[in-house]
C-alpha cells in the first residue's frame, strides 16, 4: 500500500496517541505497558488498521470503503442444502440472476413465452418485493428428511485448528479438502501466537500426513477479511501448498485487510477469477435455498451452500462498518451430517439474514455450529440457535495466557454471557458431554477470568487446543480435543 509519507507519520502519531490512552486505563503492570505500547506502534507501521472500533477491530472508514469485486467469477446457482424448502431438479442448473424481476412479468431466458415465478422456488425478501403479489405466490413446501446415503460409514472430518484468538479449520471429505478462514491471533503482546503461522504449519503437517490431496487445497473459503481470519494467507503463499478454487464475499480494496484479500484472490487464482473463484455478495442471491456453483462446491461426496456474504449496499446501515456483518456464511452436508460456519456474522446482521431468508429459515438448521465471534456477546442469541439447533458447538478461540490487545483477554472471548445462551433453557445445543468440565470465560474484555461448569456438547479451541469433529454419513458424531495445543 502506498501512502505518503506525512500521512502516514499522523497516522502513526493518531494510533500511538490511541494505544497509549488505552495504556493509561490499563491496569497491567508498567513494564507490560510499555511492551504493548511498542509492539502497537510496530504493527502501525506494518499497515495496522486505519479505522478501529472500540474494541480494536477493524472497520470501514471516510476514506477505507470496500468496492464490489470487479469480476464476479462464476455465476451463482441456486443451492439445495439438506434441510428446508429442495428447488426442482429442472431448476438447478439457472443462473440466479435467471430469477431477477424483467419488465413487470417473469420469465425463463431464452424462452418466447413468458409465464409466472415457479411457486417452487423460494425468494429472498428484497428481491420477492421487486415482483407484484400476484407473481409469487405462497410456497408449498417440500422438507423431508434427505435421502439415506450410499455408505452409511463413510466419514469426514472437519479440524477447528488452535490458532490463538481467530479462526481456521480444514475440511476433510473423502473426495477432497478444503479450508474455512485461514487464522489467527497477530498483534503481540505477553503470551501471544502467531495464528497465521500455527494454522499453515498444521496444515502442512496435515498435507503430509494425506499424500492423496496431491498437497493441493480444492477449494479456500474466506468469510471477511479481519486479520484473525487471514493471517496465514501470506504463509500460506509460501507454504508449497497449491490451491484450486478460492471463494469469498467479494469485497475489493487496494488498502488495509481488503486489499490483503483481494491479494490473496488474486495470486491464488493466478488471475483467473473466471473460472476459478466466486464472490459471495448479498447482491447477487437471489433464492432463499443459499447459493452454489463450481467454486463454492466442487465435491462429488458432499453438499457446499453458501449465504449471505458481502453486503456494500448496507454500508451505510448500522453495524456494516464492520467487515464482520459481510461475512459469508456456508453450510457442508455430507449425507445426513451437516456443518454451519458463521464466519464473524453479529446478531444484527444475522437477524438480517434470517429476515432474507424468512421463507426458508430452515437452510440453517445443522448439526455442527461453528459459533460467529469467538463467543462474542454478539455472535449468538435465542432466535439464531433456535433456527439452528445444533448438537454440537465449537468456539474459535484464543487461550487465557495471552495478554495482546488482539487476544481472547483482550476482546472478552469467549463470553459468559455467550456461554450462557447456549447451555441454559428454553433453547440449548443439544447433546450433552460425557461428563461436566470447569472451563473459564470473561465477564467482559481486560478482565480475569471466571470458572464455568460446561455440561452441554460445546468445545473451545483456547480450551482444549485443535478439536477434530468425525461425522459419517449417517449422521453420527464423534469428536476429539487437545491436538497440537
Amino acid at each position: 500500500m502506498a501512502i505518503a509519507c506525512c500521512h502516514h507519520r499522523m497516522h502513526s502519531l493518531g494510533f500511538a496517541l490511541g494505544v497509549l490512552k488505552m495504556i493509561l486505563r490499563s491496569k497491567s503492570l508498567a513494564l507490560f505497558a510499555v511492551f504493548s505500547f511498542a509492539t502497537a506502534v510496530v504493527a502501525q507501521e506494518d499497515g495496522a488498521p486505519r479505522y478501529q472500533d472500540v474494541e480494536g477491530e477493524e472497520i470501514f472508514g471516510p476514506d477505507y470503503q470496500p468496492q464490489a469485486a470487479p469480476e464476479k467469477g462464476l455465476p451463482l446457482y441456486i443451492g439445495r442444502p439438506n434441510a428446508g424448502i429442495s428447488a426442482p431438479d429442472s431448476l438447478l442448473l439457472l443462473p440466479q440472476d435467471s430469477f431477477r424481476p424483467m419488465s413487470g412479468t417473469w420469465s425463463l431466458p431464452n424462452e418466447d413465452l413468458q409465464r409466472q415465478l415457479p411457486s417452487e422456488v423460494p425468494l429472498l425478501r428484497d428481491v420477492r418485493r421487486g415482483f407484484q403479489t400476484w407473481q409469487v405466490p405462497r410456497l408449498n413446501p417440500n422438507r423431508g428428511l434427505p435421502a439415506p446415503p450410499a455408505d452409511l460409514g463413510a466419514e469426514m472430518k472437519v479440524h477447528y485448528v488452535y490458532v490463538g484468538q481467530g479462526a481456521g479449520a480444514i475440511i476433510e471429505l473423502p473426495c477432497g479438502v478444503a479450508a474455512v478462514d485461514l487464522g489467527g491471533e497477530f498483534g503481540g503482546g505477553s503470551g501471544s501466537v502467531d495464528g497465521g503461522s500455527l494454522f499453515v504449519a498444521y496444515l502442512k503437517a496435515f498435507m503430509e500426513q494425506h499424500p492423496s490431496y496431491s498437497n493441493t487445497i480444492d477449494v479456500v473459503y474466506l468469510s471477511h477479511a479481519h486479520a484473525d481470519h487471514i493471517n496465514g494467507a501470506k504463509q500460506l503463499a509460501t507454504s508449497g501448498i497449491a490451491i484450486d478454487k478460492v471463494v469469498d464475499n467479494g469485497q475489493t480494496s487496494t488498502e488495509g485487510s481488503v486489499g490483503k484479500q483481494t491479494d490473496f484472490r488474486n495470486w491464488a487464482t493466478e488471475g483467473d477469477l473466471k473460472h476459478r473463484y466466486s464472490a459471495v455478495e448479498l447482491a447477487r442471491q437471489v433464492t432463499a435455498t443459499g447459493a452454489t456453483n463450481a467454486a463454492i462446491d466442487p465435491f462429488s461426496c458432499a453438499t457446499v451452500t453458501a449465504f449471505w456474504g458481502g453486503a456494500n449496499e448496507k454500508l451505510a446501515s448500522p453495524g456494516y462498518s464492520n467487515p464482520n456483518n459481510h461475512s459469508v456464511v456456508l453450510r457442508f452436508d455430507f449425507g445426513q451430517a451437516s456443518f454451519l460456519f458463521m464466519g464473524d456474522l453479529e446478531t444484527n446482521a444475522a437477524k438480517d439474514m434470517l429476515d432474507q431468508f424468512d421463507e426458508n429459515t430452515e437452510v440453517f438448521d445443522a448439526d455442527v455450529l461453528q459459533l460467529a465471534h469467538h463467543g462474542a456477546e454478539d455472535g449468538i442469541n435465542d432466535s439464531l440457535l433456535k433456527m439452528v439447533s445444533p448438537r454440537i458447538a465449537i468456539l474459535s478461540m484464543g487461550d487465557r495466557t495471552s495478554k495482546g490487545p488482539q487476544s481472547g483477554w483482550g476482546h472478552g472471548h469467549p463470553r459468559l454471557d455467550s456461554l450462557s445462551i447456549l447451555q441454559d433453557d428454553p433453547v440449548t445445543v443439544g447433546e450433552m458431554r460425557s461428563s461436566p468440565q470447569t472451563f473459564w470465560g470473561y465477564p467482559k474484555e481486560e478482565v480475569p477470568t471466571k470458572e464455568v461448569i460446561i455440561n452441554r456438547a460445546i468445545y473451545g479451541t483456547g480450551w482444549e487446543g485443535t478439536i477434530v469433529v468425525t461425522a459419517t454419513q449417517s449422521g453420527q458424531y464423534t469428536v476429539a480435543t487437545g491436538q497440537g495445543h
